[in-house]
């Protein structure tokens, strides 16, 4: 909670630094009242973007735009970090050829190089005005706010032998990136909005979540998948829920194991890779997921099924499922049968959740669906 704070209080300049800042009480009303011009409400950050204005951590410019594609720069990310927490000297300092102590950042930039964060390169340069990317954000905030790997997916772009990988997975695991359907694009600079949706997951990193209130989804799960497309589109939450009873049901054999290789050495968790799942079969996700369905409709009544722990339907389920979340589904004269698709074995099961969602997750799931509960 003390960390959360001084975030709160030491970092609105950080992303407010290349734009205007207006009075405290007049940003506030304006907050409340209109959006961002260039922030779009289909936006799956509309909602995260707008929270962090209101808690005055991020603003925008005079003529209400957020302008969320412009980048942040490695001094400002060094701000960031070293204002919102107390970093620990591992490595005596080294200067920066190109950072004086005159610089208005020195000291953010030298607690960040003797944490471990930064180094000299190899002309022993810092570089504080070059735009930080991707996978040196990964670094920063995996080092500063000592985040766990907790689960093994990759991204595509993203093998094993990155210099950056085991950062990026503990973002990952926290939930606190989602990549762009398995692609991490660990090379690309870091956005205002990007920066300010992953604040907004740090601040809620550890917020407990009640499974009785239909208020929020786990961290990271459905990231992709805005409210409004969800509330706007029944096939859309059809979609959402198929993609979330993949943890009970499978094309391929039912013990099989989501990393066995089946055929051409092709594993079934290669359709999962690092930010492509949707979310967890979890009573959070269902509540959250009843927040957008049409009352006394079909939908609803398999997620209260869900909810009480039944899942004896879960073929008819997955059927009705897929005709409506697929236009063309159906239309055949002869159509895949039941057969074709297997309920998941306990074992499978289990597998399935501990891989995408780690040992939290396979908790969750024992604790919530176990026999009695």
């Amino acid at each position: 909670m003390k960390k959360n704070k001084m975030l709160n209080m030491a970092l609105a300049a950080a992303i407010a630094i290349p734009a205007f800042v207006t009075p405290m009480q007049v940003h506030a009303e304006a907050a409340v009242k209109s959006p961002f011009k260039d922030v779009s409400k289909n936006s799956p950050y509309y909602e995260m973007v707008h929270e962090m204005r209101d808690r005055h951590i991020i603003s925008g410019y005079e003529n209400g735009e957020f302008r969320p594609t412009e980048v942040i720069t490695r001094k400002h990310a060094a701000a960031l970090v070293n204002r919102a927490t107390k970093l620990p000297a591992r490595k005596p300092f080294v200067p920066f050829k190109d950072v004086s102590t005159k610089n208005a950042f020195f000291n953010d930039i030298k607690k960040l190089q003797q944490a471990g964060i930064f180094e000299p390169d190899a002309k022993g340069n810092f570089y504080p005005n070059k735009p930080i990317t991707r996978a040196e954000m990964a670094k920063v905030l995996s080092i500063a706010y000592d985040l766990e790997v907790k689960v093994e997916l990759e991204f595509l772009d993203v093998p094993k032998n990155h210099p950056a990988s085991k950062y990026i997975r503990a973002l990952y695991s926290n939930g606190i990136t989602t990549g762009d359907w398995g692609f991490y694009n660990p090379d690309k600079p870091v956005t205002r909005v990007h920066y300010a949706v992953f604040l907004h997951r740090l601040l809620h990193m550890n917020d407990p979540i009640d499974p009785a209130a239909a208020a929020m989804r786990l961290p990271g799960h459905f990231a992709g998948i805005s409210a409004q497309r969800l509330e706007s589109s029944s096939m859309t939450l059809a979609q959402t829920m198929l993609s979330m009873l993949a943890q009970k049901v499978t094309r391929y054999p039912a013990d099989y194991l989501i990393t066995e290789k089946l055929e051409h050495g092709w594993a079934e968790v290669n359709s999962y890779p690092a930010g492509h799942s949707s979310g967890q079969m979890a009573k959070e996700n269902i509540l959250y997921l009843k927040r957008f369905v049409e009352k006394d409709s079909k939908l609803e009544a398999i997620l209260d099924k869900w909810l009480q722990g039944d899942f004896s339907q879960v073929k008819d389920d997955y059927f009705y499922l897929r005709s409506q979340s697929d236009p063309e589904y159906g239309n055949c004269d002869v159509c895949e049968g039941h057969s074709d698709i297997q309920i998941r074995t306990q074992r499978a099961e289990e597998h399935f959740v501990v891989t995408l969602y780690g040992e939290e997750g396979l908790q969750r799931h024992r604790g919530q669906w176990s026999e009695g509960k």
